[in-house]
């Protein structure tokens, strides 16, 4: 419903904030290198974000409890959920985008060799 945002930052946390009087809600830690992007799941239940540390992260918004950390060989630049929250992109260093399950944390796919340099961002359609 847009009442809260998230904000990722090079002093390795995520803030969660109130988006009408501005009051921060919670903070996420733990990642170990600059936090680089970051997303709400669909029902915003979760929240993924990915950091200069070879990391993606799941978190509970509501608690900010870490729940799924998904490792990467490089520094992760991007992450979004999929529409229906099932599936989470992510995109590093690299060159390579992998796509993960949201609840195991297991990698389903590796998309690569089509990009020659470092992947800056990534996303699902929203057709599901």
């Amino acid at each position: 419903d847009g009442s809260r945002v998230v904000t990722a930052s090079w002093d390795r946390i995520a803030n969660i904030w109130d988006s009408r009087t501005g009051t921060l809600i919670k903070t996420l830690r733990g990642h170990r290198g600059a936090v680089v992007a970051c997303e709400f799941s669909p029902n915003d239940t979760r929240v993924v974000t990915a950091s200069a540390d070879n990391s993606a992260r799941v978190w509970i918004s509501a608690n900010g409890s870490l729940i799924i950390i998904l490792q990467h060989l490089c520094s992760v630049w991007s992450c979004a959920f999929s529409p229906d929250g099932r599936r989470i992109v992510t995109a590093g260093f690299n060159s390579i985008a992998l796509l993960w399950d949201a609840e195991t944390g297991k990698c389903q796919l590796s998309l690569q060799r089509e990009h020659n340099n470092i992947l800056t961002c990534c996303c699902f359609s929203h057709d599901g």
